[in-house]
């Protein structure tokens, strides 16, 4: 690669990373400044205007401390039982042939075409004959259902790349499908699994469309729709909602720390598979 060619690559890919990251860097600013400080119009405003008050207020509200914890476990259970169901469903139609097998890969790609918003009637309805309307169940499984077609779909992909072989000597090891399954195959599809929990986990986290619909009470919302409190219908607190935003970002951030050291020692382990 040239001189040249080097420094418009890396010019272009510095200006693309600042794009990403200004809005993230005003967001966490901001969310140290007075209110005063916030509509002062400087781009740098003076040492004065920073203070911690917006994040005291914040963790100090006892309502966000509660949508906190219900994001933590609604994202965390929908994580588990997305798993939980993808990894055998991934597996059967990776390996089994079986009439309409094709039929369940495309449905598993067409789902992802189709807005969330038009499941939601549907949804609502069959969580209120189930009485878990307004229950965190209840978004767990929602959400379950909004994140299982893309990890069954990528996993089926890892599962794919794994050679048969593999199954076949296992068989004649005397092991059973199930455990062919959780002892070759999920170890080896790491990367995937990581990936599949990370997007679960993700999309759980942010979502708001439908815990606006099944969340009812304060008992069972969640972040997306805690930033709210900081809110009424004459005033924002930019600097508290600001400060929750921060905060709502930072588990994710940590979880993907996590999950991009799992992967590099996942895809290193599987790069050796075949040896």
């Amino acid at each position: 690669m040239s001189i040249r060619k080097a420094a418009t690559v890396y010019g272009l890919l510095f200006a693309y990373y600042i794009f990403l990251l200004v809005p993230i860097v005003w967001l966490m600013l901001s969310s140290f400044l007075t209110t005063s400080g916030l509509y002062s119009g400087e781009l740098i405003p003076s040492i004065d205007e920073y203070t911690i008050a917006n994040y005291e207020r914040v963790l100090g509200d006892g309502l966000f401390q509660q949508y906190f914890l219900n994001s933590v476990i609604v994202a965390a259970a929908t994580t588990l039982l997305t798993l939980v169901v993808a990894i055998p469903a991934a597996y059967s139609v990776s390996r089994f042939e079986y009439p309409g097998r094709d039929y369940v890969i495309i449905g598993l790609i067409s789902s992802q075409m189709l807005p969330l918003v038009l499941v939601l009637l549907p949804l609502f309805t069959i969580m209120f004959r189930l009485n878990l309307v307004d229950s965190l169940m209840g978004l767990v499984i929602g959400h379950t259902v909004g994140a299982l077609p893309f990890a069954v779909w990528l996993l089926k992909g890892f599962f794919d790349g794994i050679p048969e072989a593999l199954d076949d000597a296992a068989m004649m090891d005397g092991c059973n499908r199930i455990q062919i399954m959780y002892k070759i195959i999920v170890p080896l599809s790491i990367p995937g699994i990581a990936v599949s929990a990370f997007y679960a986990f993700i999309a759980s986290w942010n979502d708001y469309l439908f815990v606006s619909i099944l969340s009812q009470s304060s008992g069972t919302r969640t972040l997306p729709m805690g930033l709210q409190l900081f809110q009424t219908a004459n005033q924002v607190d930019w600097g508290a909602v600001t400060a929750a935003a921060v905060v709502t970002m930072i588990p994710v951030l940590l979880l993907f720390a996590f999950v991009q050291s799992w992967l590099v020692e996942g895809l290193s382990n599987t790069g050796t598979k075949g040896s």
